[in-house]
């Protein structure tokens, strides 16, 4: 069983050898403020053995530290591939470096999944889950009030049309009450008007009466 894991393993083993190289010159060299990687290294292995050893150097330690490097490497890999495809398209740039340029990528996209495989999963338990229940919660109520809030400023925005309304509704009746009292002042007026017309009109008739009695009065004495 132990020769036939090897065989199959030994392919992919050969095909990460370059991350794995990459993984042990940067644990040879890189320093910590625990201490220096190779240090830690040897102290997980010398305690839990290699297998053991090894998963808990990556999970406590490499991981935690240098976890985002790893990120911003592939990253930037991904941006110089994509250069170098482009100037070859342009026929700018040889095919070698277009090769190069694909086997830095793999070399870094390998170690980062070799990271997020030994990223320590979070456990859920009873507290975690009520813990996400109230969030859950938490958002829910803050949708509910804020539907609220989006419902009651449509009210305030009905409520507001209606009172515009309203206020022109009394403008155009204080602008009737305006009329009716004019065309109340005109009608005064014009009764007013007949009235004079209707009393010089019984003044003239009755001076004219007197003029004509006295004038009858008159020829009769003659």
């Amino acid at each position: 069983m132990r020769f036939l894991r090897a065989v199959f393993f030994a392919p992919v083993l050969i095909l990460i050898s370059p991350v794995l190289l990459i993984l042990g010159l940067i644990i040879l060299v890189a320093e910590t403020t625990s201490g220096p990687l190779r240090t830690l290294f040897a102290a997980e292995i010398s305690r839990y053995g290699f297998g053991a050893g090894f998963g808990r150097f990556m999970q406590r330690i490499f991981v935690p530290t240098y976890r985002h490097h790893v990120q911003s490497f592939v990253l930037g890999a991904a941006g110089i591939l994509v250069v170098t495809v482009g100037l070859r398209g342009l026929g700018v740039l040889p095919v070698l470096i277009v090769y190069i340029a694909l086997a830095l990528e793999f070399t870094l996209l390998v170690l980062w999944a070799i990271t997020v495989y030994f990223t320590e999963e979070e456990e859920i338990n009873e507290n975690g889950a009520k813990k996400a229940q109230q969030e859950l919660l938490t958002a829910g109520q803050t949708e509910a009030l804020a539907l609220s809030i989006r419902q009651l400023g449509k009210q305030i925005e009905l409520l507001e049309s209606r009172l515009r309304t309203t206020e022109a509704r009394f403008e155009q009746l204080a602008g009737v009450d305006v009329s009716l009292r004019q065309i109340a002042e005109r009608m005064d007026a014009m009764s007013s008007d007949q009235l004079n017309l209707a009393v010089r009109r019984e003044f003239e008739q009755l001076i004219a009466e007197i003029g004509r009695r006295a004038q009858e009065t008159g020829t009769r004495r003659a």
